[in-house]
């Protein structure tokens, strides 16, 4: 009796000195690589990008708006919403209605302002006229410029959300053709992948990782067929979804979902319940049952 009395007083002893454990800190890390067909991401040699799948979940049904221009798509995107309701039906942004339906770095900013949200792209209508405002919005004229930065923010600063914009598929689909087919469309996507492992590299190599849950997103604007996308047809608006991490599910998302289903999906994993009165048009998908 007196023996059990002890050990309990030696471990209560003991929780009274023990350090707290930090609580893990939920980030998340969107890349968006510009017109990428899910089909040749699939064929690609890309490992760093099949490796997000495998443990990770994905669609390669994933759809993107009606008008599959690079606006509608970064807005809906970017704000959860279609653009009928944020207003963009083309690259003209002449209609946005980005002030009633922010993008989510604001969402995340307003709801907590003690967070550091970033974007850096390559496509400068993203910087200029979604991403206006940010702790960190900038636009580079290159893919390596893009990704570069992206490391140096994801090594020197402490970001809760970086967005990040690659653009050089969508240029060799302009350029050579959007088909899994034609090899240096794939070779773009290969260059494409080194640029995400590198920022993998850097989130796994953060002094606070371990006590860190990110949540790594990757997704695209649209699809495209011969040297061009813009129609409302299958081969444009059929997308890919990545949501990798520790609290992500595991195997296909089903249904398919959409590209306005990526805010919601952020902001359950950060914590920041959705007021119905921000009207999104998406809902979370690919977070595991806990989330």
């Amino acid at each position: 009796m007196l023996k059990n009395f002890c050990i309990a007083l030696a471990f209560f002893a003991f929780l009274q000195i023990a350090p707290a454990q930090e609580p893990v800190q939920k980030k998340v890390l969107i890349i968006g690589i510009d017109g990428c067909r899910p089909d040749a991401l699939l064929k690609a040699k890309a490992p760093h990008l099949h490796g997000l799948i495998k443990n990770g979940a994905f669609s390669d049904k994933a759809q993107t708006g009606d008008m599959t221009a690079s606006g509608s798509g970064w807005g809906s995107l970017l704000t959860g919403v279609w653009r009928e309701k944020h207003g963009v039906k083309g690259n003209d942004f002449k209609l946005s209605n980005f002030d009633k339906f922010p993008h989510v770095l604001a969402r995340i900013k307003k709801a907590k302002p003690e967070s550091f949200v970033a974007s850096v792209v390559h496509w400068d209508p993203i910087q200029k006229l979604i991403v206006r405002k940010a702790d960190i919005t900038v636009a580079h004229k290159t893919d390596p410029e893009v990704a570069k930065v992206a490391c140096q923010i994801l090594a020197e600063k402490n970001p809760d959300l970086l967005f990040v914009h690659l653009d050089d598929v969508d240029g060799a689909g302009h350029k050579f053709g959007f088909d899994p087919k034609l090899p240096r469309y794939l070779d773009a996507i290969e260059k494409a992948d080194a640029y995400v492992g590198a920022m993998l590299k850097a989130v796994e190599g953060r002094k606070t990782y371990a006590q860190e849950d990110w949540l790594i997103v990757v997704s695209t604007d649209h699809g495209g067929t011969e040297k061009s996308h813009g129609k409302n047809i299958p081969e444009h608006r059929t997308i890919f979804l990545i949501v990798s991490g520790k609290s992500a599910a595991r195997g296909a998302i089903e249904p398919a979902p959409g590209i306005v289903d990526i805010v919601p999906t952020v902001l359950q994993h950060l914590g920041i319940p959705v007021d119905p009165q921000w009207n999104l048009d998406g809902k979370a998908v690919g977070l595991k049952a806990s989330e």
